[in-house]
């Protein structure tokens, strides 16, 4: 079902609840007034009838029911029973061959005689029961009843009236239901029409913002920061497919040049182990490289199915300080506190061991090799919410214009391309950050040095 069909069925169906509940209200109101009214006449005739019986004293029973017939004529199968303390029926408006004959209910008139006034339908009858108190003839019990007929008839009509009413309403709300959503989706089918036009080669194209202040002018705003991370995602993917075909056909090339040259012509033994141990250096670049790649792929999957565990920080970072130093014996690598944790719980953080020693085994390795003295100093920080770790080197530096791009896979800054390096690094270790919920941030000056400082939340 299409949501203009859906919001026009549930507008209809708000409306329609609403029309019928307002319809049975007027309707149980207007049936209660003509009840009330009808039963309020009946007392009124009632009381007037035992008024006259008793009060007026030359009046008799024949011109009291002549009385009653003249006046009533308006109610339809008016009667009028007038009882003594006895039960006995003194008065009746209609002929009967004897009193006796005078049908009523016993409990209806112990009722009367208690509450003193009594309203209640018998079949299509209204009857009212009253007492009624003479001081010289005592108490008598006036039942007058009689059927609402042109009151009913004026329900029947009202009913009728009113569902002919909601009937239309809920028509009218159904045509201006479909009206009104076509216009309210009506810019979200020209989103949809503009969305259905854009491809992976013209990420580029805009969708129309509106007023820029609405839902659907929100959603078109959304959408287009979309395309723009989109297209950054595609052009670094762009960028990454290249870099790393050149620097995979660098090291390949090399190797192809110097293996058809050793087969031109016939060498000594000793030629053939320097062009074979030239060929295995080139396979050595090829292997890092192809293993830093590697390494750059997974960590992009490394989200799913991560094992994390709570850790001490400064624990992980001498153990990759030692392994480092183990691996180049001439770097020197300095680790110390801003401030002495009184708590273990201030250098606790959540993560996974390998990747951590991933990220300052980078950092360190840099620090290190760009350094001409091969110096990092790691300080270890920490405040309520957060460890901070921060590598600091005295190396060549890195141009500001450089410096947001230092991230990207393969990149590498201009002044650094006379160092062995492939640019995968740093984006691994940016990558293994965003896993951990924490963050990266490089402040450097050219010729000067670096400082790297990673951010991680505590446990």
């Amino acid at each position: 079902m299409k949501i203009r069909t859906k919001i026009a069925l549930q507008f209809t169906l708000i409306i329609a609840l609403i029309l019928a509940a307002f319809a049975a209200y007027f309707y149980y109101i207007d049936q209660q007034n003509r009840k009330d009214e009808f039963q309020a006449r009946l007392r009124d005739r009632a009381l007037t009838t035992a008024n006259l019986l008793i009060k007026v004293a030359p009046i008799n029973k024949k011109l009291l029911k002549i009385i009653d017939k003249e006046t009533l004529s308006s109610l339809y199968a008016e009667k009028v029973l007038m009882f003594n303390a006895d039960n006995k029926v003194v008065y009746a408006s209609y002929e009967a061959d004897s009193l006796v004959y005078y049908k009523y209910n016993a409990e209806l008139l112990k009722s009367i005689r208690q509450e003193k006034y009594v309203a209640t339908t018998n079949d299509s009858l209204e009857v009212v029961g009253v007492m009624y108190t003479n001081e010289e003839k005592g108490d008598f019990v006036v039942i007058a009843s009689a059927e609402d007929y042109l009151g009913k008839s004026q329900l029947q009509k009202l009913r009728k009236s009113l569902i002919y009413s909601v009937l239309f309403g809920i028509l009218i709300t159904i045509v201006l239901g479909f009206v009104f959503a076509g216009q309210s989706l009506k810019p979200i089918a020209s989103i949809n029409k503009e969305i259905g036009s854009i491809t992976a080669y013209n990420l580029r194209k805009q969708l129309n913002e509106g007023n820029r202040q609405d839902e659907i002018a929100q959603l078109a705003i959304n959408f287009n920061q979309m395309l723009q991370r989109l297209e950054q995602s595609f052009d670094l993917q762009r960028s990454f497919v290249s870099n790393a075909s050149h620097e995979l056909r660098t090291p390949l090339a090399g190797l192809k040049s110097e293996l058809q040259v050793a087969l031109e012509t016939e060498r000594t033994p000793d030629e053939y182990r320097r062009t074979l141990q030239s060929a295995l250096t080139d396979t050595q670049r090829l292997i890092q490289l192809t293993n830093g790649l590697l390494q750059l792929a997974q960590s992009e999957n490394k989200e799913r199915g991560l094992s994390m565990q709570p850790l001490r920080l400064d624990e992980l970072i001498f153990e990759t300080q030692e392994e480092i130093q183990a691996q180049h014996p001439d770097y020197q690598v300095l680790v110390d506190f801003d401030e002495i944790p009184d708590q273990e719980q201030s250098v606790m953080v959540v993560g996974s061991v390998p990747l951590l020693k991933t990220i300052f085994g980078n950092l360190i390795d840099n620090a290190c090799k760009y350094s001409a003295n091969k110096r990092a100093e790691v300080r270890i920080g920490f405040d309520e919410k957060n460890c901070v770790v921060r590598v600091i080197d005295t190396g060549i530096g890195i141009p500001d214009e450089e410096i947001k791009r230092i991230f990207e896979p393969l990149y590498r800054a201009k002044n650094a391309t006379s160092f062995r390096g492939y640019g995968i690094g740093l984006s691994v270790c940016r990558r293994i950050v965003d896993v951990h919920r924490g963050s990266i941030e490089l402040k450097s000056k050219l010729g000067a040095g670096s400082t790297f400082e990673v951010t991680l939340p505590h446990v």
